[in-house]
């Protein structure tokens, strides 16, 4: 994040209110904005006692439409205790009862599994971002479980910031729980776009070099572009910063890619044949890594040589960092 945006946000009241348990929901409708992750992320990362997870709903992934699947990667992602030895004593149990013996656990048991270990934490955030995206035939089973969660803990315990736009049903369900609601649009977030950019242009080596004519048409037309969203235009930067020629700036900028998606799949078609296996080994390891992974641990597992049988510690198999 560029140093000084977003903090109308997060010097605002109500969000600080909501961080520090005065708030137990808080409601961020209209464009998405990742500042608040960051920020709590931080606080987290402090903290041994408190405690973060985050779900992102999707159109574009089946597997991030259902509540199990949800209730699931929140419990996995809350860190276990400095006191406990190994896994939370409630989910122990709760293999012990269904997956020692090949059952799926139900919707119940895991809100029940999850409840107890949010109360083994002095504070925990959860982050529901983009929940307009969980069908809507389905959504009345997510919006009663997140009164539930608000009745079953206090606030000062717990913090649940949800994303989403401002539709009908979510208005109404989230409006009876008494959320904080901040809008986010476009006009609101554009000047710290803006800076990012700026910032940008006038630091890194592959732009700066640029007339001030191609980088005033580099920031018209990320900023037109962005619809609030900073990774598009961090991604888009690092793109541009390939061009070599105001031409082939020029042609990047008439052909920008409409969403993130788009983006990340240009990305890696771009990825040489010789280095997507280890790619697809570090977004596995990323992907079902039970922490986070330091970037000297991820070069040393996609290192690794499957199709022996013992492992060596040959820095030849290394991956450079």
């Amino acid at each position: 994040r560029e140093p000084g945006t977003g903090n109308w946000l997060l010097q605002g009241p109500g969000y600080i209110d909501w961080k520090e348990g005065r708030r137990g929901l808080l409601w961020l409708h209209g464009i998405r904005d990742a500042t608040v992750v960051e920020d709590v992320e931080e606080l987290c990362n402090s903290k041994d006692d408190h405690a973060l997870a985050y779900f992102y709903f999707t159109f574009s992934d089946s597997e991030k439409q259902n509540l199990e699947n949800m209730l699931l990667s929140i419990i996995g992602q809350l860190p276990k205790r400095p006191s406990e030895l190994g896994l939370p004593a409630a989910v122990v149990d709760l293999y012990n009862s269904t997956g020692a013996i090949g059952k799926s656990a139900n919707t119940k048991a895991l809100k029940d599994v999850l409840s107890h270990i949010i109360k083994g934490f002095k504070k925990t955030f959860i982050i529901l971002d983009a929940l307009d995206e969980f069908p809507k035939a389905m959504r009345g089973g997510l919006l009663s479980w997140i009164g539930e969660l608000r009745a079953d803990h206090n606030q000062g315990s717990l913090s649940v910031l949800v994303t989403s736009r401002p539709e009908g049903d979510i208005i109404g369900s989230l409006g009876l729980l008494d959320p904080f609601a901040i809008s986010l649009q476009s006009s609101t977030i554009d000047p710290d776009i803006r800076a990012y950019i700026l910032n940008s242009l006038a630091k890194k080596d592959g732009l700066k070099e640029f007339s001030q004519e191609i980088k005033s048409e580099i920031e018209e037309t990320l900023v037109s572009g962005s619809q609030g969203m900073f990774r598009w235009v961090d991604c888009l930067l690092r793109i541009l910063e390939e061009c070599i020629t105001p031409k082939s700036v020029r042609d990047t900028l008439k052909e920008l890619p409409e969403d993130l998606d788009s983006i990340y799949v240009r990305i890696l078609d771009t990825i040489p044949k010789k280095q997507k296996e280890y790619i697809r080994r570090a977004m596995n390891w990323l992907v079902f890594s039970a922490e986070p992974l330091t970037l000297g641990q991820l070069a040393e597992v996609v290192g690794i040589q499957y199709d022996v049988d013992k492992y060596s510690e040959d820095s030849e198999n290394r991956v450079d960092t």
